[in-house]
């Protein structure tokens, strides 16, 4: 198997190429457990054939995205969400079916590489895809995407940070919103908490504050609710969605991985092929909620 692995120049290659796009400083070191979570190249040989890099990209690092990584040959994971967390003092796969995973990894050569929170915050990134889908044409409706600073680390740069507020020039009607949504998400059905019974009749939406994940944390940091319309991200807690509900405003929650996996086939994937690397999506990754 250990000629799967890449080499160190060939993922150093990769790497380099990844935190063009999504920095790692970016990420917040406070918490997340971002980076090269698994190294598995070998020393570079010139005896050695060539072993051409093959990337699995996924939200969810679980077992069967695991096998599927090792099923299709790959020999790189770049996994949203790092599944190494918050940290692992010793392997049990008896007890951890995750540990399971990780031994198989390495089994197999595989590295695993987790960019979370530098992804969400980087300009092109998740939160800025997740506006782009709000509006069907995003240059007469957005005038502008304002990055919600969560911590001094991060450049005073408005196109960085964890969350977007989405300034729309003209209000647009709550169930058009939805749709758009929905549609860009690839989604069917999503949750609102709101005060209004029927979306269709009311246009007031003007403003929205988005973040993918769990946005309870970001959305904190609003210094002042009352301009937000709309508060649109994957989970908020019962409690939350109350206050926001009682303050006239709406929620909008589509499952917290359900605003993260389709920037995988919308961006990411292109971006890493037009620099020459060969990838493809997870099949198995899914959210592991489900409506029935």
């Amino acid at each position: 198997m250990a000629s799967r692995a890449l080499t160190r120049t060939q993922l150093n290659s990769i790497l380099k190429t990844f935190v063009s796009h999504y920095p790692e400083n970016f990420a917040d070191k406070a918490w997340d457990n971002t980076g090269l979570l698994i190294n598995c190249s070998v020393a570079d040989d010139n005896l050695r054939p060539a072993v051409k890099p093959k990337i699995l990209l996924t939200v969810d690092l679980t077992n069967a995205v695991a096998q599927e990584a090792v099923d299709n040959d790959c020999n790189l994971v770049i996994a949203y969400h790092p599944f190494i967390f918050p940290s692992w003092k010793f392997l049990d796969p008896v007890r951890n079916t995750q540990h399971k995973s990780a031994i198989q990894l390495i089994q197999n050569f595989i590295s695993v590489y987790s960019p979370h929170t530098a992804m969400d915050a980087a300009k092109g990134g998740i939160n800025d895809w997740m506006a782009l889908g709000l509006v069907k044409n995003e240059f007469t409706l957005i005038d502008k995407i304002v990055s919600i600073e969560k911590v001094a680390s991060l450049p005073q740069d408005e196109s960085v940070g964890y969350g977007r507020i989405v300034t729309l020039k003209d209000p647009l009607n709550l169930s058009t919103l939805i749709d758009n949504i929905k549609q860009s998400l690839g989604i069917k059905d999503l949750q609102i908490a709101s005060p209004f019974g029927d979306p269709s009749h009311h246009n007031y939406v003007k403003k929205i504050a988005l973040c993918a994940g769990s946005g309870s944390s970001v959305f904190k940091s609003i210094p002042d609710w009352k301009d937000i319309d709309v508060f649109y991200t994957g989970e908020m807690s019962h409690h939350e969605l109350l206050k926001i509900k009682e303050m006239g405003k709406t929620c909008i929650v589509c499952n917290h991985s359900n605003t993260e996996r389709g920037y995988l086939k919308d961006v990411l994937a292109g971006k890493l092929a037009s620099e020459g690397f060969e990838c493809i999506i997870s099949e198995a990754d899914q959210d592991p909620l489900r409506t029935v």
